[in-house]
């Protein structure tokens, strides 16, 4: 569901919330008689201007056909080229391109939830990775690190030509140290020889 929907459909549902809280406080309180309430707005609706309601309806259909078409029209997938020769191209969804990517990237030590995001140009691909570092580390270097593992990883595997790696350190957390318990087996005490 993309903006627009969700904004149409938060509106609907907070609608119909004050609806329904209103009808219930109104069962018990009597603020109002439904009756009276349907017959004012079909009075209203009967008094109005034929060419102002003619027209609240079609605004009405024409959001909710624009609904209807983007609810259910496809996204389009997102492709990037690998190689092209007179047999045809071979293609790589940007997607399981990163995907691919971020698995290689979890295996690096110090390296916490990577996130890549491939976006393609005209004679290659863009890489922007974004992931949490532990504290204490050399940002530095481990970022050269991070962005070379990617790199290598999209030429050699994916077959990319790679135009620019980023990274982005999102944020830095303290290293979980396990505690590892030792525990002494006591040596059986030989028994004691009678004197």
């Amino acid at each position: 569901m993309n903006v627009f929907n969700r904004i149409i459909m938060t509106t609907a549902m907070l609608v119909l919330m004050v609806f329904s809280i209103v009808a219930i406080i109104n069962v018990f309180v009597s603020f109002f008689v439904w009756t009276t309430v349907a017959n004012s707005i079909i009075n209203y609706v009967t008094n109005l201007n034929p060419y102002i309601s003619t027209g609240i309806l079609f605004l009405v259909l024409f959001i909710a056909l624009i609904i209807f078409i983007l609810e259910f029209s496809r996204k389009k997938i997102e492709l990037a080229n690998i190689s092209t020769d007179p047999s045809g191209k071979t293609m790589v969804t940007l997607n399981n391109s990163a995907m691919q990517i971020r698995e290689r990237l979890t295996s690096i030590q110090d390296v916490i939830d990577p996130q890549v995001k491939v976006v393609t140009r005209q004679n290659g691909i863009i890489i922007d990775i974004f992931s949490k570092l532990v504290t204490g580390i050399s940002v530095v270097d481990k970022t050269k690190e991070v962005r070379e593992a990617a790199t290598n990883f999209a030429i050699s595997n994916l077959g990319f030509k790679v135009l620019q790696t980023n990274y982005t350190a999102t944020a830095f957390v303290t290293k979980k140290v396990k505690e590892v318990k030792t525990i002494k087996q006591e040596e059986p005490s030989s028994p004691a020889k009678e004197q």
